[in-house]
């Protein structure tokens, strides 16, 4: 079967497998639903196989349509950057790029890498969510975002093939309270003192709460008493400040967001630090948008005073 003569039975087949329900896909794509059901009948002529599992909720796909998905995911978004490269050449860089930010890129850095990109290509649209890795990937991975700036997958030989990192820095992870915290005014603070506080949690990003953990373990101190989980990095910023809580954030947090009214707790011990930059699908690699959103942020990680260990 020579799939390039059904590019568009497959973008039917692509919103089916990510709506999971025929009817949701039709909507989204304009059509009614009979048209849908009729395309993807096709399709599955065409190519041999039974795609999908009808059941009372919707549908999901077979292990056919499980291996055609990854494919069609990969020529979507390869035709898709296509589409806007020939615009940018007719029009002066229209197009879009979808793009997924960490927390700690998303409270300044990424924004203002953004608003440059913006002021050089005018026209081109983009479409910015601020979440973290086990958030943002799955929706990389699934052609809902085209890159992710955050840090390193934990082991990149997971993703597909056709996925890349660049390393921009490597950030280090540090113990945060208020200005005026009782810790702060010791002569010396015991690693034991990190547990009689209450520890404030982003609570969307698991591997955070298992690093500190795992690091007071090592320490010999009790797990730490997490009081509150928030969903927003402003949030916690603002929590740690209004209470004797403690919270374990990216170090260069502090010349990111200005006059915020948080230390760092002076400990002998680092946490942890990680490589941060962007994974990204290989079809925008050469693309002008990614090229110069990329050497913005090297620029503002270069201006925030982070060593550049840029590497591909």
């Amino acid at each position: 079967m020579d799939l390039f003569r059904h590019v568009g039975l497959l973008r039917s087949f692509l919103m089916v497998a990510r709506e999971g329900n025929v009817t949701a896909a039709a909507e989204k794509l304009g059509i009614s639903q009979p048209a849908l059901t009729r395309s993807i009948r096709r399709l599955e002529d065409e190519t041999g196989f039974r795609l999908f599992d009808r059941h009372t909720r919707g549908v999901t796909p077979t292990i056919y349509g499980k291996a055609l998905l990854r494919h069609a995911q990969l020529i979507d978004t390869e035709c898709r950057f296509a589409s806007s490269e020939l615009e940018a050449l007719r029009s002066g860089h229209r197009g879009q790029i979808k793009i997924g930010g960490g927390p700690f890129w998303g409270a300044a850095l990424l924004p203002r890498a953004v608003a440059r990109l913006h002021s050089l290509l005018p026209k081109l649209q983009v479409n910015l969510q601020i979440g973290v890795n086990n958030v943002l990937h799955p929706k990389l991975l699934d052609g809902e975002l085209d890159l992710v700036v955050s840090a390193a997958p934990r082991d990149l030989s997971q993703f597909p093939e056709h996925f890349r990192f660049t390393r921009i820095t490597t950030i280090r992870s540090q113990m945060f309270v208020r200005e005026g915290h009782p810790i702060l005014a010791q002569e010396r603070i015991r690693y034991e003192d990190l547990a009689n506080y209450p520890w404030i949690m982003y609570q969307q990003d698991p591997e955070i709460i298992e690093r500190v953990a795992t690091l007071l373990k090592d320490l010999g101190v009790n797990p730490p008493r997490i009081a509150i989980e928030a969903s927003s990095l402003m949030a916690v910023l603002e929590l740690l400040r209004s209470g004797d809580f403690l919270a374990c954030l990216a170090a260069p947090i502090l010349g990111v967001v200005q006059d915020v009214g948080i230390r760092p707790v002076p400990i002998d011990r680092e946490i942890w630090s990680f490589p941060a930059g962007i994974t990204y699908h290989r079809a925008i690699e050469q693309s002008t948008p990614f090229e110069l959103l990329r050497q913005m942020l090297t620029d503002e990680v270069t201006k925030l005073g982070l060593d550049r260990t840029e590497q591909r």
